[in-house]
């Protein structure tokens, strides 16, 4: 598997290098080099340098954390849940983060300056959460249970986005759904490291419980006779991807079909352990958001489309060939 890992890691950083150049502002690759060595050097920055140093390169690099971070996700939720259409939205974390979102949008609070949105965007995903949790806290965890939950908490904190959406003032719509579609225009230095934090802690817990994952995949009962705690295991590792995926749409907004069709695909290269799928899934993850992302930018110069329009458009093109082909 270490050449698999080395060549995506190189197709990852290829990937960015080339779509740093891609953009509103004409880039040549000195430029790239040249903000690359300022950062490093702490340099002061001038011109197209310092354009790529502090917006594209910040950007790339969320790009990269939530490609990778959703499609773990997606990858742990259709693991748990032994469904392959399970992905990270589908459990009501996106509604409520939108929720969050579009409350502190149309009421203009700026408590925290720049980080109100997404601290707005996150507790609404951790409600949502906690209220999964007490719809399927019951002695026995059940996937189809946990799926039907988030179908009912997905539709209220829809219904309360459309209220809150209607009932405040029409010159913020655009803007609220500009976030809705998802986009990594909050992307700043300041905040790489928090979500750098989220994403390595999440991963390191999940890569902790790779062999309890596994042996659930073999079902309750075997796996419960080989050491897992089924229902602890479950619910914890729920609540990781939750923390993981609330902190990411917190601060990029609904992005579909990433953690869907990215596991899928991994699966079809015939690899089945979680210890392998999940690095090969966060660089396909990665590398897959940062080309969506360099589309949503130059496709219609110098507007910027949202991203998940990118995402959407690949994933139901990939979803459509894998049910043609009786794969998915």
């Amino acid at each position: 598997m270490t050449f698999q890992y080395c060549f995506l890691a190189v197709g990852l950083v290829a990937s960015a290098f080339f779509c740093a150049l891609l953009g509103a502002v004409p880039t040549q690759a000195n430029d790239i080099v040249l903000a690359f060595t300022g950062l490093l050097s702490s340099e002061r920055l001038s011109g197209i340098a310092l354009i790529v140093a502090e917006l594209r390169f910040p950007r790339l690099i969320l790009a990269m954390l939530t490609g990778g971070g959703l499609a773990i996700c997606g990858l742990v939720l259709q693991k748990l849940t032994r469904n392959p259409l399970a992905d990270p939205f589908l459990f009501g974390l996106s509604a409520g983060a939108s929720s969050g979102a579009v409350a502190c949008i149309v009421f203009n609070i700026s408590i925290i300056g720049i980080f109100s949105l997404p601290a707005f965007a996150f507790c609404g995903a951790m409600l949502a959460q906690f209220m999964l949790h007490a719809l399927t806290n019951q002695n026995q965890w059940h996937p189809e249970r946990v799926v039907l939950s988030g179908l009912i908490v997905n539709s209220l904190f829809s219904a309360i986005t459309g209220f809150l959406i209607f009932s405040g003032d029409q010159r913020t719509a655009q803007s609220v759904l500009f976030w809705l579609m998802g986009g990594l225009g909050l992307a700043k230095w300041a905040v790489i490291p928090i979500i750098t934090l989220v994403v390595a802690c999440c991963y390191v817990v999940i890569h902790s419980q790779r062999r309890s994952i596994d042996r659930l995949m073999t079902g309750d009962e075997l796996a419960a006779s080989m050491g897992v705690n089924v229902q602890r295991t479950r619910k914890g590792l729920f609540l990781v991807v939750a923390l993981l995926t609330a902190t990411l749409v917190a601060w990029t907004g609904t992005i579909g079909f990433v953690g869907l069709i990215i596991p899928n695909i991994v699966n079809r290269l015939g690899i089945y352990r979680i210890e392998h799928q999940l690095p090969i899934c966060f660089l396909f993850g990665a590398i897959f958001l940062v080309w969506a992302d360099a589309g949503a930018r130059v496709l219609l110069q110098p507007q910027e489309l949202p991203i998940s329009m990118i995402t959407s458009a690949v994933g139901a093109f990939v979803c459509l060939t894998l049910i043609v082909s009786r794969k998915l």
